[in-house]
């Protein structure tokens, strides 16, 4: 582990342990302090005036003219990026901020690929075999440490590497070319490193939509491609990149996902482009593109990718996934409870009434619509369902509401002619369900309160209950 030394004015405010210095006019002074895998904040009893903080800021601007290695990389009417050897310096002016503000990042430690300890498999892969490499999690784990480690074994190896930063901090040899992209567009930055053809590029950080783009334009020329991207899980860094560029050609733009947490490698995933039918789905028929997502390190396939409509599903295969949705349960049921998400999202832009959904993944997808709607769901010579089939690619089976499982359970209704609304009573197990009523061709949910009993007040609702009834639909055959 080598140890940062630097000779400038800033190094009063660093020792060993410091990782950031942050000012704000009038108040404490706060500072990070680490150590490998921890840190934690340390308020100190000093502080600046504005004044004083004025006078600071004059001085960076001094050395840095007067040194080689200092930039101004953001000039903004009110912030500014400066780097100073290895101190990267953001200040913030009001109104943005509420008071002038400064925050002071340095490195404190460079570490070696030796010193992660990884086995020899996964250094082989880093060093020899990965091309398209993402290294993920929050700001803070060490990702860019990671990154200084794995050029320093590109360097070993005699490879021509450029860096792109915005700002330039990483810590590298003087034979690496660092450019920012403060003085020249994403355009220009592509003309020139595909002109110049590096071994390896590294990328700190890829952050949005021209990032992603640059990103896939110079892997698919064949550049070693080291990417530094914020994500809370390895899959989320791919995810990023899903509507950005095709969802085919991710394995060749991605190829490897290094995951540091606390300056340790927790895990490594690799992409792999097949044509199978995803898992849990059983008919040939269902086959298609999918990205397999595998733990290099357990040998375990994780995810799968693949389009499901016109929707791009990430599943696991292992584990829940947080969304709009949350898989419950792994297997055939947690892709049945996507699918039915998903569909139902569709539909109900496609058709024409109310309706229900059965999963059946040996065959089909059965739906429920009123019978006198199905022609309509149909269309001529089948045209309507012919296309709902190509968007979702399943066979579809319509049906009507006659078809619906029902459940017989025993109902106490109460019509409240004063507020002309209707108490619907059910047994104690139904309390806090959420219940699928059919009244006439019109499909309604309403959740029972803690005794299991609901009120309906929209008048319509209550109007066609008193004229048509209701029966209740069992959900746990759909």
């Amino acid at each position: 582990m080598e140890q940062i030394i630097w000779n400038s004015f800033l190094d009063q405010y660093f020792d060993e342990n410091t990782m950031s210095f942050h000012i704000k006019e009038g108040r404490p002074f706060l500072k990070k302090k680490w150590t490998p895998g921890n840190w934690k904040p340390v308020l100190e009893d000093k502080s600046m005036s504005k004044e004083e903080m004025k006078k600071f800021i004059e001085d960076i601007y001094k050395e840095i003219e007067s040194r080689d290695d200092g930039f101004l990389e953001i000039d903004r009417a009110l912030s500014k990026v400066l780097q100073l050897g290895p101190y990267r310096i953001v200040i913030v002016y009001p109104p943005i901020s509420d008071g002038l503000e400064m925050t002071i990042v340095k490195p404190i430690k460079k570490l070696s690929m030796e010193e992660y300890n990884l086995d020899k498999e996964v250094f082989d892969l880093l060093r020899y075999q990965a091309k398209g490499i993402l290294i993920s999690w929050s700001p803070g784990s060490g990702k860019t440490t990671f990154a200084q480690a794995l050029i320093g074994v590109y360097h070993e190896d005699n490879n021509i590497i450029k860096t792109l930063e915005s700002p330039r901090d990483l810590l590298v040899s003087d034979d690496i070319v660092q450019y920012s992209f403060t003085y020249w567009t994403h355009d220009e930055v592509r003309d020139i490193l595909l002109l110049s053809r590096p071994d390896y590029t590294v990328y700190d950080e890829v952050r949005n939509k021209s990032d992603f783009e640059l990103y896939k334009d110079l892997r698919l020329t064949g550049i070693g491609l080291v990417g530094v991207i914020h994500a809370t899980r390895p899959v989320d860094s791919i995810q990023r990149f899903l509507g950005t560029i095709e969802m085919g050609i991710i394995p060749q733009v991605i190829d490897t996902v290094v995951y540091i947490s606390k300056w340790v490698v927790e895990e490594i995933y690799t992409l792999q482009l097949t044509v199978k039918v995803p898992e849990w789905m059983e008919s040939e028929d269902l086959a298609r593109p999918v990205i397999i997502i595998t733990s290099f390190l357990t040998k375990q396939v994780e995810y799968e990718i693949y389009t499901f409509g016109e929707q791009i599903v990430v599943m696991p295969l292992t584990g829940d996934m947080d969304g709009e949705w949350k898989v419950q349960s792994k297997g055939k049921s947690a892709v049945s409870e996507y699918a039915k998400h998903t569909i139902t999202q569709k539909l109900t832009q496609l058709l024409p009434c109310d309706f229900l959904l059965k999963i059946k993944w040996s065959s089909n997808l059965d739906i429920y619509v009123p019978e006198e709607s199905k022609w309509r769901v149909i269309g001529k010579a089948w045209a309507n369902i012919n296309d709902l089939e190509k968007n979702m690619w399943l066979k579809i089976n319509l049906k009507s509401f006659d078809d619906l499982p029902l459940l017989e359970v025993k109902t106490e209704v109460n019509i409240q002619k004063k507020n002309a609304a209707i108490d619907i009573f059910f047994p104690e197990e139904f309390a806090n369900q959420n219940i699928c009523f059919l009244i006439g061709d019109e499909v309604a949910y309403f959740m029972a309160d803690t005794h299991g009993a609901l009120t309906i007040k929209a008048k319509e609702l209550v109007k066609n209950i008193s004229r048509k009834g209701f029966v209740i639909v069992d959900t746990n055959k759909l």
